[in-house]
C-alpha cells in the first residue's frame, strides 16, 4: 500500500517534503527521543536540504534528536562534489544546529566491500541487537527504475542477509556502496521524491506495470510494516 502526492510545482513538491520531514521527525523525537534518518543523494532533494536550513523548518526540529545517515555513496574522495554527503553538508547539514556526532557518512575512503562492512557495523552500534529500523529513508528513482544504488540486473538485488552491501555498476563503470533490500525496507517511513517529465514514463512502470524488479528494481521497495509514499510533481506524474 502506497500514498501517492502530486504537486503542481517543484517548488511545492520541495515544499511538502521539507514539510512531511519536519511533521515526521517532530513525531518520532516526541514519541521515541530521536529522529533517524537516511539521506537519498542526486540533485533531487539538494532543493529540499537546503529548505529544511531556513527558519520556517529548521526551527521547529530539535536537532540534536537527529541522526543522519546515507542510504548509498559513490566510491569517490570524501571531499569529491560528487560524494553525496558532500552536497548534502554543503547545502544542509553545515547550516543546521546538528552536533557532528550526529551525522554517519558512509566511509568511502575506504575500499568499497570494507566501506560496506564498516558502515553495518555503524548501524549495528546505534540500532542495538534488534533489526535496524530507521525512522524515514528518503529515496529517488533513476530513468532506469535504480533507486539507492540498486541498479537494474546487480547482484546485490538478491542481498538478503547484509544490510549494507558494495555494489559495482557496469553501466557507470563506477563501485558504489548501497542499503539492501532488507535494510531498506524495515524503515517506518520510505519516501519517494520523482520529478521531472524525464522520469513520467518509468514511474508509470513502476507503479502500474507488472511487476519486473530484476529489470526496475524500484518495485522492489514494499515497506514490510512501515509506511510508502510518493512525493511526485505534475510533469513526472504526467502519464499515471
Amino acid at each position: 500500500m502506497h500514498d501517492i502526492f502530486i504537486l503542481e510545482t517543484r517548488e511545492k513538491l520541495n515544499d511538502a517534503v521539507a514539510a512531511n520531514i519536519v511533521t515526521k521527525a517532530r513525531h518520532a523525537i516526541k514519541e521515541e527521543g530521536r529522529f533517524s534518518i537516511a539521506l537519498s543523494g542526486g540533485n533531487t532533494p539538494l532543493k529540499i536540504y537546503q529548505l529544511l536550513t531556513t527558519p520556517e523548518y529548521r526551527d521547529k526540529i530539535n536537532w540534536n534528536k537527529v541522526f543522519v545517515f546515507w542510504g548509498d555513496e559513490r566510491c569517490v574522495p570524501l571531499s569529491d562534489p560528487e560524494n553525496n554527503a558532500y552536497q548534502a553538508k554543503e547545502a544542509f547539514l553545515d547550516h543546521i544546529p546538528i552536533p557532528e556526532e550526529n551525522i554517519f557518512p558512509i566511509p568511502v575512503n575506504l575500499e568499497p566491500a570494507f566501506a560496506a562492512k564498516k558502515y553495518e557495523e555503524t548501524l549495528k552500534h546505534f540500532f542495538g541487537d534488534g533489526k535496524p529500523v530507521f525512522s524515514m529513508i528518503l529515496l529517488g528513482m533513476g530513468e532506469n527504475g535504480h533507486t539507492a544504488s540498486l541498479f537494474p540486473h546487480t547482484p546485490i538485488l538478491q542481498e538478503r542477509k547484509a544490510w549494507v552491501k558494495e555494489v559495482y555498476v557496469p553501466a557507470l563503470a563506477m563501485h558504489r556502496v548501497s542499503f539492501t533490500l532488507p535494510l531498506i525496507n524495515q524503515a517506518k517511513e520510505i519516501v519517494f521524491i520523482v520529478s521531472g517529465a524525464g522520469k513520467s514514463s518509468m514511474l508509470k512502470t513502476i507503479l502500474h506495470g507488472k511487476p519486473e524488479g530484476e529489470k526496475y528494481p524500484a518495485q522492489l521497495i514494499n515497506p514490510l510494516q512501515g509506511n510508502l509514499q510518493w512525493f511526485l510533481d505534475k510533469e513526472a506524474a504526467q502519464k499515471l
